[in-house]
């Protein structure tokens, strides 16, 4: 009985002496540079969980980017934080912290906000985000990116801050090079404008389109087939239907300039017969030329529909 009553006076001396140091704790321990630099040191860890929790932040539009995942993969985070505590009032608190990231010291002033105590007792302090920093991601040609090596969706991409990311995309017709974009503040919202570059399965599908557009144009009957940026102009009087066949096919090679995709332009040649009656003398002749034009024309990637638009590039020669 006496040892029970001693060990309840103990524990009510440990807990009085406990809550009559909460405030110095609070002073020295739980203050809000601590808490700037706890954050900084989660980013540095790889762990987007710990991180979120010294941050006061709106829900974010999207998570893809936010995963520990994501951040560990990261070609740079920020190390060596120290932070101090500019000024304290009330429930906000301003705090100056510097860090490493790319082998630079970077210095942000930051606004921190009080969040319910910790155990009733101990104070916790986060970073005030009133808006999350993003990757304004501008993809021409797909509608999604990768971040860090994961997907998202190209656009808006909510991200933690500060971190270096490398920014891409390989979709099925286009690619491009990675890009690499810091975010190193809050607000931070750098554009990260992605230009495409042809895919060896794009090249076979235009190389398809442009095979399949010539081989129609051939089976035509006409001197000028419809559609078609070939055909023979005569004055004399063709008799009967014409033929024509494909002597020499292009080379298929796609260049890109920003955000066009170009069909590089080729040689082509196709042959024209028939028979035509002379218009002076009257006379019938059998028609065969051979005629030489240079194709290029556009192509378009869109919602992962490819189209090519034929275009001749200067005049049609007799060879």
């Amino acid at each position: 009985m006496r040892t029970s009553r001693k060990l309840l006076i103990s524990a009510l001396t440990i807990i009085v002496l406990t809550v009559a140091a909460v405030p110095l704790i609070n002073l020295t321990v739980y203050t809000p540079a601590r808490a700037a630099e706890a954050y900084i040191g989660a980013l540095e860890d790889g762990d987007a969980q710990r991180a979120f929790s010294y941050l006061s932040a709106p829900t974010p539009s999207s998570t893809l980017a936010l995963s520990s995942e994501v951040l560990s993969a990261a070609p740079d985070l920020p190390r060596e934080p120290e932070a101090e505590t500019v000024s304290v009032d009330g429930e906000q608190a301003k705090v100056r912290l510097s860090y490493n990231l790319s082998s630079q010291e970077r210095t942000i002033d930051l606004t921190m906000v009080k969040l319910p105590a910790s155990a009733g007792l101990f104070d916790r302090w986060a970073i005030e985000q009133k808006e999350w920093p993003t990757l304004a991601l501008d993809v021409s040609g797909s509608s999604t990116a990768t971040v860090n090596g994961y997907g998202v969706s190209a656009g808006s991409v909510p991200v933690l801050f500060p971190a270096s990311y490398l920014v891409g995309f390989d979709a099925t017709y286009l690619k491009s090079k990675s890009e690499r974009a810091e975010v190193t503040a809050p607000g931070d919202s750098p554009t990260v404008k992605l230009s495409p570059e042809p895919t060896a399965k794009l090249e076979d599908t235009v190389t398809e389109q442009v095979t399949e557009h010539l081989e129609d144009c051939v089976k035509a009957k006409t001197l000028m087939p419809a559609g078609c940026v070939f055909g023979y102009d005569t004055d004399n009087e063709i008799i009967g239907d014409i033929s024509w066949s494909l002597e020499r096919s292009p080379e298929i090679s796609l260049t890109s300039s920003g955000n066009d995709l170009e069909l590089t332009p080729s040689t082509v040649e196709v042959r024209v017969k028939g028979r035509y009656r002379d218009i002076v003398t009257a006379a019938e002749h059998d028609l065969d030329e051979k005629l030489s034009f240079v194709l290029g024309g556009s192509v378009v990637v869109k919602s992962s529909q490819v189209s090519f638009e034929p275009r001749r590039m200067g005049d049609i020669s007799v060879v």
